[in-house]
This record gives C-alpha cells, sequence and structure tokens, in this order.
C-alpha cells in the first residue's frame, strides 16, 4: 500500500455534469475541494428530488387547480336550473305519493263492491281517514247503514212534560215505595194519547216492578211490550222496543242466566243489525248497555269482538249526523251525480273529502276527514326534501295563492280539488348560498391538490415534533431519576453521618437511624429496579418465569417490604385479602414490583391521613387484586395515557409530586407478561383505583397458610 498519498476526492458518475460542475465552484469558495464536493453531491441530489417532484406533483397540481377555477363559473350557472329540477322533482314525488294514496282508497272500495262484500264496515281497511261510508237508492234517500228520521214534533215532545209521567217520574226521584211508583207510571199509560208515551210509560212500569224484586211481574209486562214497533222511539229518541228487549235480558241474567245471554245476544245481533237513526243516540247507548251486562255475564270474548264493530258503528253514526248539511250542499241531487258503474269522483267539502260511485242501481259517499288528510300531506311534503335541501314543499289550499317565485305547482286533481303543491327556494338568498357552496367546493378542490403538496412536509414536521417531545419526556425521566436517587441517598448519608459523629446518643436514636437507612435503601433498590427493568423492556429482554402459586402469600410479601416507608407514614393501608382466592400462574417477584408500584402511588397522590386500600377478589375467569386510594385522582384524558412511558399529567396537583414516569408502564407489562392486564378507574377529587386482572384456568380448592396480620402503616 503507498503512503504519503492525499487522500482523493470521492468520485461520482455525474461530477462531470455541468451541474456538478457549477456547484463545485460555487461551493469551493471558502471550502476544501473533497467538501465542496461532497456537499454539492447532497445539493445535487435535493436539486434532483425538486425537479422530479416539480414535474410529477407540483406541475400536475397547478394545472388541476386551474382547471378547478376556470369550471366555477360554468358550475354556478347551473345551480339554478339544479335548484328548479330538484323543485319539480320534490312536488312531482308528493304527486305521486298522493296518487298512490287515493287510488289504492278507489281499488279497495270498488274492489269491495265487485266482490260482493259492502264497503259500509271495516272503515280503517279503506282508509285511516276514512269516517263514514253511506248507501242511497236512486231517489237519494239514505239506505244503509243509517236511516234519516226526523226529531220527535212538539206533541211528542210534550211527552216529557205529561202531567201523569211526570208526577211518576219524579216519585221515583224522591225515593217513593216501589209499588207504588210502578202504579203512577200503569196509570199514566193508561192515560196516554200517544204510542209512544203509552209505550215508554209501560216500560218505566214494567222497570220500576224489577227493580222492587218483582221480576214475574215484571217479565210479563215486558212480554206485552215485545211487540212495540222497532222504529217506535220515546221524547228521548230511545228505541222503547230495544229498551224493552234490554230490560227484558237484565231481568233473565238474575232469573235464567242462559236465557238471560241468549236474550241480550240477540238484543245485540238485531241492534248491529238495524238502521240507527241519524242524529240519535239510543241505539249506540243500548248497544253499550247490553255489551257491558253480556261482559259481566261471562260473555267477555263476545262483548270484546263485538265492541270494536259497536264503536266503528257509534263513530259512523256520529260523522253522519254532523256532516248531513255539508252532504246535502255538497252532494246535492244524487241523481245529478249519475256516471258508469265503479267510476270515483272526488268532491270537495268544509270538513270532509267525498267519494262518490255507483253500483247496481245504489250511490255510494265515502266521507274522508279534510283535516287529517291535510296533515298526511303535509307530512308527505316536509319529508320530500332533505334537511339542507335548496328546496321547500308547502300544501296550498283552495283559495291560497301561488308563490311567485315557485319553481315548480302541481295541482291535487282530481283528488283534492283546488289544492296544489308548490315547490319555492328555502329562502330568498338559497340561490346564492348554493353559489357560495358551489365556489367553496371548487375551491377546496384545488385547496386539497395544493394540501397534497405540503403533506410531506406536515408529516416531517409531526415526527420531529414527536422526537423532540419523546427527547423533552427522556430529559425530564433524566431529572426525576436524579431527584428520586438523590433523595434517599442524601437520606442515608445524613443519618449514616449522625451515627459516625455520635449525633444518636440514644439506643431508640440509633435503632431509628439504621431503620431509615435500611428504609431508604429498599426505596433505592425499587427505583434502581423499576430503572433497570424498564431498560431491559426496551431491548426486549424482560422474561419472567410464571409458577402457579400463592397470589396472596406474594402480595403480603410486598406489603410487609414497604409497609415502613416513608411514604406510608401518616396512612392507613387497610387490607383485605380473601383466603379461598384460586392459585395462580405467576411470577412473586414481579407481581410484588407491581404491588409496590401501585401503593406507592398511592401514598404519593394521597393527602396526610390518606386511606389506601389492598383488596382481592374472584370474578369469572380471573382473579383480581385492586389498590384504591382517596387522593387527588386522575383526571379524564389523562386515563388514556397514564401506562405510556415518561408520562407525566400536566395537571398542576399531579405535577407537584415528583416521580419517574415509569412505574406504571413496568405495571402494564408485567401484566401483560401474566396474560393479565391493569386497569384504572378514577374520579379527579375522589381517588383512584388501579386493578391487577390475571387469569387462571380453572376454579378449583387452593390450600394455603392463614395470614395472621394486614399492615398497617
Amino acid at each position: 500500500m503507498l503512503t504519503g498519498m492525499p487522500p482523493s476526492p470521492p468520485s461520482s458518475p455525474s461530477s462531470s455534469s455541468l451541474l456538478m460542475r457549477l456547484l463545485r465552484r460555487v461551493l469551493s469558495r471558502g471550502r476544501g475541494e473533497a467538501r465542496a464536493v461532497q456537499e454539492a453531491l447532497h445539493l445535487a441530489g435535493v436539486i434532483r428530488f425538486l425537479a422530479v417532484f416539480a414535474g410529477t406533483v407540483v406541475l400536475p397540481t397547478l394545472l388541476l387547480a386551474y382547471y378547478g377555477v376556470a369550471s366555477i363559473g360554468v358550475e354556478e350557472q347551473s345551480v339554478a336550473a339544479e335548484v328548479e329540477r330538484d323543485g319539480a322533482a320534490a312536488a312531482e314525488q308528493v304527486w305521486r305519493v298522493a296518487e298512490r294514496r287515493f287510488s289504492a282508497f278507489e281499488d279497495r272500495a270498488t274492489g269491495r263492491l265487485a266482490a260482493g262484500r259492502s264497503p259500509l264496515e271495516g272503515l280503517g281497511e279503506l282508509s285511516p281517514h276514512l269516517r263514514t261510508a253511506l248507501r242511497f237508492d236512486a231517489e237519494g234517500r239514505l239506505v244503509a247503514p243509517f236511516v234519516e228520521e226526523s226529531r220527535p214534533d212538539p206533541a211528542a215532545a210534550a211527552d216529557a212534560l205529561d202531567p201523569a209521567w211526570a208526577a211518576a217520574a219524579a216519585a221515583e226521584r224522591r225515593g217513593d215505595p216501589k209499588p207504588a211508583v210502578a202504579r203512577l207510571f200503569l196509570a199514566a199509560a193508561r192515560g196516554a194519547s200517544r204510542s209512544a208515551l203509552d209505550a215508554r210509560s209501560r216500560y218505566d212500569h214494567a222497570r220500576v216492578l224489577a227493580r222492587a224484586g218483582q221480576d214475574r211481574e215484571a217479565l210479563a209486562a215486558l212480554d206485552a211490550l215485545r211487540e212495540t214497533p222497532a222504529g217506535l222511539r220515546d221524547a228521548w229518541g230511545m228505541p222503547v222496543s230495544a229498551l224493552v228487549h234490554l230490560e227484558r235480558g237484565e231481568i233473565l241474567l238474575r232469573t235464567d242466566p242462559p236465557a238471560g245471554r241468549a236474550a241480550l245476544r240477540d238484543l245485540v245481533e238485531e241492534l248491529m243489525a238495524a238502521r240507527w237513526a241519524v242524529g240519535e243516540g239510543g241505539d249506540a247507548a243500548v248497544l253499550r248497555r247490553a255489551l257491558a251486562l253480556l261482559e259481566s255475564a261471562g260473555e267477555g270474548e263476545y262483548a270484546a269482538a263485538t265492541r270494536g264493530r259497536a264503536a266503528e258503528r257509534s263513530a259512523m253514526l256520529f260523522w253522519t249526523g254532523r256532516l248531513a248539511a255539508e252532504r246535502q250542499q255538497v252532494l246535492g241531487a244524487v241523481e245529478a251525480l249519475r256516471m258508469g258503474p265503479g267510476t270515483v269522483r272526488w268532491r270537495m267539502g268544509t270538513e270532509a273529502l267525498w267519494a262518490t260511485t255507483w253500483w247496481a242501481g245504489d250511490f255510494y259517499a265515502f266521507a274522508l276527514d279534510l283535516g287529517s288528510l291535510a296533515e298526511e300531506l303535509k307530512a308527505d311534503t316536509r319529508g320530500a326534501t332533505l334537511p339542507d335541501a335548496l328546496v321547500s314543499i308547502y300544501l296550498l289550499e283552495p283559495g291560497v295563492q301561488e308563490p311567485e317565485d315557485a319553481l315548480a305547482v302541481k295541482r291535487l286533481a282530481p283528488w283534492l280539488p283546488g289544492w296544489s303543491v308548490a315547490a319555492v327556494p328555502r329562502d330568498a338568498t338559497a340561490l346564492e348560498r348554493a353559489r357560495k357552496s358551489k365556489r367553496a367546493q371548487r375551491a377546496v378542490v384545488v385547496g386539497l391538490a395544493l394540501l397534497l403538496v405540503g403533506v410531506g412536509g406536515v408529516f416531517s414536521v409531526r415526527l420531529v415534533r414527536r422526537e423532540l417531545d419523546f427527547a423533552r419526556m427522556q430529559t425530564d425521566f433524566a431529572a426525576n431519576v436524579s431527584h428520586e436517587l438523590r433523595s434517599p441517598i442524601t437520606q442515608i448519608r445524613v443519618t449514616g453521618e449522625s451515627l459516625m459523629f455520635g449525633l444518636a446518643e440514644t439506643e431508640a436514636e440509633r435503632e431509628e437511624a439504621y431503620t431509615a437507612i435500611v428504609r431508604e435503601s429498599e426505596r433505592l433498590s425499587r427505583l434502581v429496579d423499576n430503572v433497570l427493568d424498564f431498560a431491559a423492556i426496551e431491548h426486549g429482554a424482560k422474561q419472567y418465569a410464571l409458577r402457579e402459586g400463592d397470589l396472596v402469600d406474594s402480595v403480603y410479601r410486598a406489603l410487609d417490604s414497604i409497609s415502613s416507608a416513608r411514604e406510608l407514614e401518616g396512612k392507613e393501608l387497610d387490607v383485605d385479602l380473601p383466603e379461598d382466592l384460586p392459585p395462580v400462574a405467576h411470577d412473586p417477584d414481579a407481581v410484588a414490583q407491581c404491588v409496590l408500584n401501585l401503593v406507592s402511588n398511592a401514598a404519593k397522590y394521597s393527602p396526610a391521613g390518606g386511606w389506601i386500600g389492598v383488596r382481592g377478589r374472584r370474578v369469572e375467569g380471573a382473579v383480581e387484586v385492586t389498590v384504591s386510594d382517596k387522593g387527588i385522582g386522575i383526571a379524564a384524558h389523562d386515563l388514556q395515557s397514564v401506562f405510556e412511558p415518561f408520562y407525566r399529567s400536566r395537571d398542576a396537583q399531579a405535577r407537584q409530586r415528583k416521580g419517574t414516569g415509569i412505574g406504571l408502564t413496568i405495571t402494564r407489562y408485567i401484566m401483560r407478561a401474566h396474560g393479565g392486564d391493569v386497569l384504572v378507574q378514577s374520579r379527579p377529587g375522589h381517588g383512584s383505583t388501579f386493578i391487577l386482572r390475571f387469569p387462571f384456568p380453572a376454579p378449583g380448592p387452593s390450600r394455603r397458610p392463614a395470614h395472621p396480620r394486614s399492615p398497617r402503616a
């Protein structure tokens, strides 16, 4: 080998290029030739990277940004057309929903007629808005399910004021003897000038006899009235014949229950088949009373099955009477409404929407509640657009002016004459906001393209910051470890000097000094063990010898070693470890280290006189050892980080306590090496609980020596 020759500068395949020559010429000023070549090589690599980056990333990004900005104007012009399309589509959607709803009703109603079934029952199956359904003959007379009768004339209404009947009713109200009251009603019947008053008085005569316990006489009187015409009503509109049958069934329930139940059931069926009078509620009242009697007599299933039909019939009667005037006004002469069989036409009323059709020479009218229909249609309009849509849908009732800025209007014909659905911009600035939104979207695209260029730099900055944070934590760790080491060393030195110079004069003082030296030595050993274990964990060289053994004994040994530590002075150490805990596979020294770390932390973050509890329990598939305190607790944002290496809370109270920041990290590593874990529960100001969870393969009896004492500090 030749010696004494100066080192030659490193060569590069590109050293003869123009870029290299230029860089070497610039960098060689004030530098050596070799250093200039090295820096030129590095700088050339950077320049080449920048050139490739500019050609493959920056230039395409700028082109993308240019075309994105250029398309903003075209995009804004399409916003108005898009809003109009959305409005028309939303209005069409509402119209389609209405079409399906009304067409379904028409199909169900005409389908029943075609199948020979009555459309006057089961109204809820036809439409939830249907309130009553009526059938008329060709002359326009109501033939089903009700009959229109005029109220009793003044002479009939005066029956309630007949002196003889009024005297009998007054005697009954006073509580006069029932036989005497019955005779008064019979006398009123004999003197009645009208058949309705005669029938009602004889019914009252029989009713009072039944109340007096004279059932046989009452039945005889009622049997004499059984031929009363079904259409005969008293001054209050009550059907006298139905009252007679009801009273007779009630008496028979007491004297002959089977016959009474049969009579009441016959009455119910007759009333359900009869045509009730519009404007009168007597039929429904008698029916409800008969069903109540049947239910009390053990016919609950029959009564329940009939009560639904009776309630629907009563509701239909109510609506038929309520809409009587409107029906006359809207429908008028039914002959003028003649149309082909099964063709349904719709007519608008004040309270109801009327659907009419002809079938087999009869005229049918269906009244749908206009109020509930409108509410459902309004719900349809609210559901036709999303909350952030640019258009709103409104239901316009007859007489309401169409909005000037309407984007689309859809008539709800032929079902709701005069009603329509209008789509309008959500507000005056909706279109401008949409344009701004589109502009913002394009700006976002452009910004995203530019952002991609800086992503690498951002990630680099984050990595550098993370390294700096980790370096800072390591620096803090070194400072904290130095402080933790200095404290026991200083204590040992001071105590040793006091012994060396004879300052401990009495035997008790010397004993206390020896105890302090041992205690601080143990504390120093624990700290050194933690640091060494952490270093071994960091290098993956830490292993544990797991063997099945007595976990309680390992915990007690750890507590015995720390019970006299300085940090436990003035604090209560409360231990409760059950003797029947099953044995678990563990490393006794490692478990002791976990317990020591947790108890030391509990003491560190507890006030003077604080309480520290150590508990053991068996849970499903695991054994748990908990260390609790009533100290300052851990903030919620720190709970996920307390097991990270070197982590120190930013909380002012916690920062006042010194520590290395590795004790909990070691504890978690040890527990996971045991197949378990360490958990934490805490509330600021209420203390913390750390849980060491050990798995065990199967429950079984365990034998261990009893522990005669619980350490206290």
